[in-house]
Order: structure tokens, then sequence, then C-alpha cells
């Protein structure tokens, strides 16, 4: 397959209709056995090189157009507190607020030494972020609503619901209750992920401001926990699912695909195949 027809078949997986502005083919090529990893860098591509494979496959976007404009992705929060009934004027700021600082360290990011690199290997190089995010989501949240449709469930039983989950019970960070107490009422809830990063304290703030009790998070800066605790609201949970582990659970629906395809897939860089 070329690495082409990897994305348009992780796109048609997550329901995009294009590629999305977070990933990007960066060194096309036709490729038999591929290294998949949540983070590449130099060292992966040299790695691949040394094991014999033929292209490689990142997550979080390496660099060119799809790192520059992780910020578009990051409007698609607007989306998802609009469908939680947070009404624009309040969620647009907000949004706002989240990207500036994105695109501003982004500005003088090196974004292109990776992907000089790989072009300098002569190897194929892509990244899939959104796709692979938004398939995760949708586990998440079949997830969430099974164990919410139970009589009188807790955060602490969806803690433990989530603990099953094969990418999450082999990953050395599982879900923890960052906010909250296990024994609260799951209640009204949001599986925050698929926008580029976390919400933040703005935004999280905001959703339980609207009704929502329970947030389900990839990863959340200290700073911005912080300053959800000082809020001191009762009832509001805060769990995060854990990072390698959360982001595995999308990656794996790709390489399942791949590998039907007939591509040998060898897991790398944080991905955690169960």
């Amino acid at each position: 397959m070329r690495l082409t027809e990897i994305m348009s078949l992780a796109n048609q997986l997550a329901g995009c209709e294009n590629t999305p502005a977070d990933s990007e083919v960066y060194v096309d090529g036709v490729v038999k056995r591929v290294l998949f990893g949540i983070d590449i860098d130099v060292g992966e591509l040299l790695l691949a090189r040394q094991l014999g494979l033929d292209g490689v496959i990142a997550h979080h976007p390496v660099g060119g157009r799809a790192r520059l404009r992780l910020p578009v992705i990051i409007d698609r929060h607007r989306d998802q507190m609009l469908a939680e009934g947070i009404p624009a004027a309040v969620a647009e700021p907000l949004v706002k607020a989240r990207k500036s600082p994105v695109e501003h360290a982004l500005h003088s990011a090196n974004y292109d030494r990776v992907v000089m690199a790989a072009r300098q290997l002569g190897m194929p190089l892509m990244n899939i972020h959104l796709a692979a995010d938004i398939l995760a989501r949708g586990v998440f949240e079949d997830l969430v609503r099974e164990v919410s449709g139970k009589p009188s469930a807790t955060a602490g039983d969806l803690l433990a619901a989530l603990a099953g989950v094969p990418e999450i019970s082999a990953s050395l960070t599982g879900p923890e209750l960052w906010l909250g107490a296990a024994g609260n009422p799951i209640g009204r809830w949001l599986v925050q992920m698929a926008a580029g990063t976390n919400g933040g304290a703005g935004i999280y703030r905001t959703y339980y401001e609207h009704g929502i009790d329970t947030i389900l998070a990839m990863h959340l800066d200290h700073r911005d926990l912080r300053e959800l605790e000082l809020l001191q609201r009762p009832g509001a949970n805060l769990i995060i699912t854990g990072h390698m582990g959360s982001d595995s659970i999308g990656i794996n629906h790709v390489i399942d695909a791949l590998e039907q395809k007939g591509l040998e897939v060898i897991a790398g860089s944080g991905v955690i195949r169960p």
C-alpha cells in the first residue's frame, strides 16, 4: 500500500471526509512493513531502517503543515461545547484562549527537522492523529454509556470499567480520578477527546457550570488541575484516562485494518498492542 492509501483508510474508519489538518503524508511511498509509533523522531526513523522496515507511521504530528495546523483541530472544542448546549458566545473566547499559546509555541518550532531527515533517508513517513483519536473517543463513549446506564453508577464504577480496557490495563499509567470522589454519581458526562489537545481549566470549568458532572480526558496539565481544584465544585468528577493507553486504542483500530490488508505492522514508540 502507498501511504496515501493508508491515510484514506484511516479517514474512512473515522468518518473523516478529508484528511484532517493535523495529519499528513510527509514522504509517500509503497510500504509492506512499517513501524507505527505515538511519537516519532529521527531515532525512530533510524530504528525502522535498522529493523529493515520500509515506512514509519506516527500518531502525533511530526512536522510540516500537520504540526503547524494543530490549532485548527482545537476548534473542535467549540463544536463539542455547542453540542452540550453551551452558547457560542461563551465557547468561542474560551477556544481562542486555548489555541493562542499553542499557535505561538508552534511559530518558533523546528517544524521540518524530522521530515527532512525522512526525506534524506528515503524513508516514507506519515502521521494519523485526529482519525485515531475519533476512534478512541467512540470506544470511551460506548463504555461510559454502558456503565452510566446502570442504577446508581458512580465515578468509581467507571474507573473500574476503564481499567478493564485492554490497552489501559496494559499501560503503566492507568485511569485516575483527579477531581471528585469515587462515590460521586457519574451524572451527565462527556468524553472530551479528539480536539487536538485537552480543553484546559477554562473549558472544563465551563462544562461543569453548564451541567456536566463527569469529564473524561486523556491528560491535563497540573496548573489547569490546580485551577479546577480551587473551584471546589461538589459532585464534579474529572477522570484522566492515561495518554499512551488511550492513544493506543484508536491506533490499534488502524493497525487491525492495515493487517487485514496484508501489511506487517511493528508497534513502537509507546503504542500498547495487548
